[in-house]
């Protein structure tokens, strides 16, 4: 059975709270690779992203609850996709990340 999991409104998306979770290079390097696609639901399983279960879904909740991501489950994983009206509350901000990460 799908787990029920809280979006918050795009409203009540605070940019200290997206900054705060982007501020950790191993969600930003999630949420680029989701920028990059953003139309695309990926399973957790395929993101490259270290440590065990248990820190993988803390990531993917801070993610979540800092408005970035939309994560479902499908009743035995996870799908992951970037916000689609996440640029609508901070126009340019993931322009401004990928801009930034591909200069790198």
């Amino acid at each position: 059975m799908p787990v029920e999991l809280f979006h918050p409104a795009l409203d009540s998306v605070e940019l200290d709270s997206v900054y705060a979770a982007l501020a950790d290079r191993h969600r930003r390097g999630v949420v680029v690779v989701l920028a990059r696609t953003p139309d695309a639901e990926v399973a957790c399983t395929t993101l490259d992203l270290p440590g065990a279960k248990s820190t993988r879904s803390y990531h993917w909740k801070v993610l979540r609850e800092a408005g970035l991501i939309l994560q479902r489950s499908t009743g035995t994983g996870m799908l992951l996709r970037l916000r689609p009206d996440f640029e609508r509350r901070f126009p340019g901000l993931l322009g401004n990340l990928l801009s930034l990460t591909d200069a790198h």
